[in-house]
């Protein structure tokens, strides 16, 4: 019996230490023709899943409602459909995340940073 609790309190605390906390601001620049436009989403848990919301520092847009926030480890997908925008990023660590934003068919890298709390 304390074989099976420890192995059972072992793999609890593996699990624990492995699980990456997506909430939070993720903050990247796009490289776009014009210049870099910064992108923050905005992350947090919710009792059925994950929610987000997008701001576009350089234009002046804050807030902006995201239809699905989907995070399977280690991709984390957002979709904003009024946009036609969908970000698919997969997390690398705690504070990193590499991925492509597409927006009306065209693709661009962004990479994204977690802002410190």
């Amino acid at each position: 019996m304390k074989k099976s609790t420890t192995i059972l309190i072992l793999f609890l605390a593996v699990c624990t230490i492995s699980a990456q906390d997506i909430n939070g601001t993720w903050s990247g620049a796009l490289d776009t023709p014009g210049g870099q436009l910064r992108i923050n989403f905005n992350v947090s848990s919710t009792e059925l899943g994950y929610s987000s919301t997008l701001d576009s520092p350089d234009q002046n847009a804050y807030g902006i409602s995201v239809d699905t926030t989907f995070y399977k480890k280690p991709e984390l997908t957002i979709k904003v459909a009024s946009l036609d925008l969908e970000y698919v990023g997969t997390v690398v660590d705690d504070t990193c995340m590499n991925g492509t934003l597409t927006q009306m068919g065209q693709s661009l890298e962004l990479n994204m940073k977690k802002k410190a709390e």
